[in-house]
């Protein structure tokens, strides 16, 4: 693959030298702010929603009025029942008033906790399984934030196996099973994978789980399920109502648009659970913007449906672009696309930020060679090809 812009080659040396972890955003953090907050800056590197949250979402935060000077107790109650009723678990009415003893729990052994994100349950199973040593197998390139936390709890000896992904960009079921032993505490599955935006099937994650020790957790980050063309055959939900050492997770950050927000919870065994509650930081954590807008979010079909026809619009436009330039993309399902530009990014990566179109440089995979670019409005996307077009004819 080659590229005619003079620059691409002889500006890699000093590009190097810049500490941007491979986020464009670090080059350009002061975009936003120019010009009074009236500049334009194609912010497509952090996988957000371009069409912003649903406008019930919107209209819940602004009818809340003095509910914001309370805590949002029995509030996160009904959005823990409306998830409980959305995902096919046992669920009871919360109660009237605002007791702080815990609710009585559903029948059945399948249990669900609200997280400030999905980050938040992410990092209270890293400590709950991990701060006694062994090992985490995981994917690379894929999200390492769980990895990442188990390595860094204090005393704790963690070894993490990253395991290289296909030539397809997708998990290695084989290898992944391979590096599973019983030292293994943590089997980490992010599907759809980021920063990839490939899928496997439910088949290959039951042979995965069944590898791994009973007093391992295998845990499947689901934050970008509801992008997957049949988001219930895709996810690992059903699988984990028969295993007691599965753990499922979702957020509210990607296709629900409230990432400010923070809303996110996890699915799993009431073992599961109840190990992960002593390292959450409980009720009182959460916002009640973020509890009343996801409560209307998961209602409004309307606003979900727009955001996945944006998404295969700009998904499309993308697979005719960067054929022609050169460029080879995965075959995301996802709000995003993960793209081999042939050489390394960095220069590509400033080029767009000086443009104020901010992308993702694959250094934060120790992959330059790539690019992580998200799902834009059409007028983002335009600029964008622009951009790229513009920098290859240069």
């Amino acid at each position: 693959m080659h590229f005619s812009r003079r620059e691409f080659v002889a500006g890699v040396s000093s590009a190097a030298s810049l500490a941007m972890a491979g986020l464009a955003g670090e080059i350009r953090a002061d975009a936003a702010e120019a010009d009074g907050g009236t500049k334009k800056v194609a912010r497509i590197l952090f996988n957000e929603n371009p069409l912003g949250p649903s406008p019930k979402a919107l209209a819940a935060i602004a009818d809340a009025g003095q509910q914001f000077a309370r805590y949002p107790l029995g509030e996160s109650g009904k959005l823990s029942t409306a998830l409980r009723r959305a995902n096919g678990l046992p669920f009871t009415e919360p109660t009237a008033g605002l007791s702080l003893r815990p609710a009585d729990p559903p029948p059945g052994n399948m249990d669900l906790i609200l997280g400030v994100g999905s980050s938040e349950v992410l990092r209270a199973a890293a400590w709950a399984y991990c701060s006694g040593g062994g090992n985490v197998v995981e994917a690379y390139p894929g999200y390492a934030a769980i990895g990442g936390t188990a390595a860094r709890i204090p005393g704790a000896q963690v070894d993490r196996k990253m395991i290289p992904l296909t030539a397809d960009y997708r998990l290695d079921r084989k290898a992944m099973i391979d590096a599973i032993d019983s030292d293994t505490k943590l089997v980490v599955i992010c599907n759809p994978n980021n920063p990839t935006g490939t899928t496997i099937d439910m088949t290959e994650i039951e042979s995965i789980a069944m590898a791994a020790p009973d007093d391992a957790l295998v845990f499947v980050d689901e934050a970008y399920i509801e992008f997957a063309a049949d988001p219930k055959r895709a996810s690992a939900l059903e699988f984990a109502k028969t295993r007691e050492n599965v753990l499922v997770t979702r957020t509210f950050s990607k296709i629900y648009g409230l990432a400010g927000l923070r809303v996110g919870y996890g699915i799993g065994s009431r073992d599961v659970i109840e190990r992960l509650k002593p390292h959450m930081l409980g009720g009182l954590a959460f916002n009640m913007p973020g509890i009343l807008a996801a409560q209307a979010a998961i209602e409004d079909q309307d606003h979900l449906q727009a955001t996945l026809a944006l998404n295969e619009k700009i998904h499309e436009s993308w697979r005719r672009s960067f054929k022609g330039f050169g460029f080879e993309m995965s075959p995301s399902v996802t709000c995003f696309g993960w793209v081999n530009v042939g050489q390394d990014c960095t220069p590509l990566v400033q080029y767009l930020a000086g443009r104020d179109v901010l992308i993702s440089g694959g250094q934060r995979w120790d992959l330059p060679n790539y690019v992580r670019i998200s799902i834009g409005t059409e007028e983002e996307n335009d600029r964008l090809l622009a951009g790229i077009k513009s920098f290859l004819a240069g």
